[in-house]
């Protein structure tokens, strides 16, 4: 990973634009079913071309979704994104892949992207979904001072449960 292309750093994590040369490690990600279940409803595999066509969009409308890079050894982390940026707010967004998990990364991340969107972009608030069977997730973002403001229920079944959209917010 060359330096230039690093956008901004924390602690363990360097942050830079979505790239070409990581589409096989977002395909990894996006395409394992275990983390699938816990960010998105649909169940399709997706594709390489479909992979490169969504980081040139994103690139070409300068949207503000990163990737994650494991700073003492270079390895693919996940995504974290800003999308449907207005001026006063943008929805949160992350994926981590499943052999960086239970590393704190994902509470890095949220704290570095918050501190980019409350202090960089001067957003007013933080918005993100996250489903019912995402309890991990769902800790974290309350120990990060989210707050809940509104449950879509039974969005879809997962083994025979019921799984909720549930709402959160973080205000500056």
């Amino acid at each position: 990973m060359k330096k230039k292309n690093i956008l901004f750093h924390s602690e363990n994590i360097c942050y830079i634009n979505v790239s070409e040369d990581y589409i096989n490690d977002y395909l990894e990600m996006v395409n394992d079913m275990n983390i699938r279940k816990l960010i998105s409803t649909k169940r399709k595999i997706y594709t390489y071309q479909q992979e490169k066509e969504w980081i040139e969009t994103n690139l070409k409308n300068s949207e503000k979704v990163f990737t994650m890079i494991e700073k003492n050894t270079g390895k693919f982390i996940g995504n974290i994104e800003l999308t449907n940026a207005t001026d006063k707010l943008a929805v949160l967004g992350i994926c981590i892949t499943a052999k960086m998990q239970d590393k704190h990364y994902g509470t890095e991340a949220l704290k570095t992207i918050l501190s980019y969107a409350f202090n960089s972009l001067n957003l007013q608030e933080v918005h993100l979904g996250v489903f019912s069977n995402n309890e991990r997730a769902i800790y974290i973002y309350k120990k990060l001072c989210f707050t809940e403001y509104k449950v879509e229920k039974s969005v879809f079944v997962l083994d025979g449960k019921s799984i909720d959209d549930i709402y959160m917010k973080k205000v500056k």
